[in-house]
């Protein structure tokens, strides 16, 4: 990850926070593509948000497509970003910069079935549990604890 984009992250996630979302980056959704930023607040709104440092990283990103069926709210985050972006109606951009953080196109509402949601919210509890074991204990990284592995198992 390039210092841009290591930059855009905290500070998107800082953002989040203030409005009150729990955040989690590089997270595995059950089709085993990794987003930037998934986030979770109090109503169980789900957010995931991609991150872009250049737009040639937006142009060329096909996957983020796959993404929508598991958030109620898409976004990208970009420090710069065009002004004649065209993206779908339902997405929104997060301009993130040492100025001021913003929404500056607020995402439509996507509904989701409540099985999947909760699916997507227990594997968000156990990868941040996952995430906060590595922390304490840097020699934890066993594969079984990587968060794609989750999709693996059924814990019902």
């Amino acid at each position: 990850m390039d210092k841009f984009s290591r930059k855009i992250i905290q500070e998107t996630l800082r953002f989040l926070s203030n409005k009150g979302y729990k955040t989690i980056t590089e997270f595995a959704l059950p089709n085993k593509k990794r987003v930037d930023i998934i986030a979770l607040n109090s109503k169980k709104e789900i957010l995931i948000i991609e991150v872009k440092s250049k737009n040639n990283d937006f142009k060329n990103d096909k996957k983020w497509k796959k993404y929508l069926n598991y958030c109620n709210y898409f976004y990208f985050a970009f420090n710069k970003y065009p002004k004649n972006l065209k993206i779908y109606e339902n997405v929104g951009i997060i301009k993130i910069n040492n100025k001021k953080n913003e929404i500056k196109k607020k995402a439509l509402y996507i509904k989701m079935p409540e099985n999947k949601r909760n699916n997507i919210i227990f594997n968000f509890a156990l990868s941040a549990a996952s995430k906060f074991h590595r922390l304490i204990d840097p020699n934890f990284n066993n594969k079984k604890n990587n968060s794609i592995y989750i999709y693996k198992k059924k814990y019902r």
